[in-house]
């Protein structure tokens, strides 16, 4: 084998770079940065050369046909990387890969469109409630805010309708903060105290691969770093290896590729004394993956790791019967705050644990335990923080006058009469 330096402008093209001139097999054994670009060293199969062979020239014609070296070169690393009963990553698996997910993305649309129709329903069917609170004289702050602000049409009502008799925006808010905690259970495992084996599945994107680097990296400073595995589970994705090879390599672990049970079930025998195994599952056919590693792995933890922001029918099919999940965790927390389809969903989930929060995408920080009290203390202050800005966006300049239009005098007296009649003793000015 031979080492090969690829040059990027960040990560992410420096690994397009190394898929597109030595293939998805290729090995990464180390990144970091050279003068402002990303630097990877990739190892790679040496061919063989004839004319380094010390063979007579007689026995080197009668095998050069053959070529026998050449073929045992271009085999051995792939061999030695995947083992025998494991499909090396091909461009039909790559595009059987984009036509999966191409196919759950438009199910996925279809899924929303369905959601889009139930909310209007359910819209209508509250229509003569919304009717009797339209009185502003009758709405609080909050409920107005509330009202504004785009949530669950189920969760909206039902929050609205506590509120009713609370007058007092403290007092109000305090309420909201009581009802959504109540529904919210949070585990207490430390991710410090990681053992076991455990296995994550969540959308593509959501930030399973981080959190899995984060608790790699956590369980690697209390145990022996050779007795921790990171496996990735028939996730076909451009790059997804790779970077999990990366991260591997960085906190000193081990890691292993399958893209089948059977060889699933023969990993996780030989791993079976190890500390901590992380398994790293992909983004698609989230239904399937999740029947076969609870088949073929009783013993691990399943974990559901999604973003603050998701969508209605992705909870939906998330949180369906039949997915069982031990703890749910929340990424990306640092992005956005509305969470309000996620906790509309959690709230109808109060068998389901919340574990871990993952507030930024680099792997040297930690993952914490969700802190449910602040979590939701910042979801409800995006409800008054957007309503207040929206208002502000909307508010005019000014009465749309046109700039060479002058003030009438009955304006001008009314206005005058308005600022006299306040009750501080402050002047003011008329408004124009």
């Amino acid at each position: 084998m031979e080492l090969k330096r690829i040059l990027g402008n960040d990560n992410r093209q420096a690994m397009e770079e190394v898929v597109r001139m030595y293939g998805p097999d290729a090995l990464v054994v180390s990144g970091h940065k050279v003068n402002g670009k990303f630097e990877l060293i990739v190892a790679v199969d040496i061919e063989a050369d004839p004319a380094l062979i010390d063979v007579p020239d007689e026995e080197l014609a009668m095998d050069e046909p053959k070529a026998p070296q050449a073929k045992a070169a271009d085999t051995s690393f792939k061999e030695l990387l995947h083992g025998q009963e494991e499909p090396t990553l091909s461009a039909n698996s790559s595009s059987s890969y984009d036509s999966a997910r191409a196919k759950e993305i438009v199910e996925l649309f279809r899924e929303e469109i369905q959601v889009l129709k139930r909310e209007i329903q359910e819209t209508r069917k509250a229509s003569a409630w919304h009717m009797q609170m339209a009185n502003p004289k009758t709405l609080t702050i909050w409920q107005k805010a509330l009202m504004d602000h785009p949530m669950p049409n189920r969760l909206r009502t039902l929050l609205i309708d506590s509120l009713a008799d609370i007058g007092e925006p403290d007092q109000a808010e305090a309420q909201l903060h009581a009802i959504l905690n109540e529904g919210l259970t949070s585990a207490t495992e430390l991710p410090e105290d990681i053992s076991g084996v455990h296995a994550f599945f969540g959308p593509s994107g959501s930030g399973k691969t981080t959190l899995i680097g984060k608790l790699a990296r956590m369980a690697a400073d209390r145990f022996n770093p050779e007795q921790i595995a990171v496996i990735s589970y028939a996730d076909q994705k451009i790059g997804a290896w790779n970077q999990i090879q990366l991260m591997a390599s960085q906190w000193g672990v081990q890691c292993y590729r399958v893209n089948s049970p059977d060889m699933l079930k023969t990993v996780l025998r030989e791993v079976a004394d190890f500390e901590c195994v992380l398994v790293d599952t992909s983004g698609v056919d989230i239904a399937q993956h999740h029947a076969e590693v609870s088949q073929y792995a009783s013993e691990a933890l399943i974990h559901l790791v999604v973003a603050t922001e998701i969508s209605r029918s992705s909870t939906d099919r998330l949180f369906k019967e039949g997915l069982a999940w031990d703890s749910v965790n929340v990424t990306k927390l640092d992005e956005s705050n509305d969470a309000w389809i996620l906790l509309d969903a959690l709230l109808q989930q109060p068998d389901i644990q919340l574990w871990l929060q993952s507030e930024s995408s680099q792997v040297n920080r930690p993952a914490k335990l969700i802190n449910t009290a602040k979590w939701i203390a910042s979801i409800i202050k995006s409800v008054v923080t957007e309503t207040t800005e929206n208002r502000l966006d909307h508010q005019p300049d000014g009465d749309d006058r046109q700039d060479n239009e002058s003030v009438s005098t009955l304006e001008f007296l009314t206005g005058l009469r308005a600022s006299r009649s306040g009750d501080t003793d402050e002047q003011q000015e008329p408004a124009f």
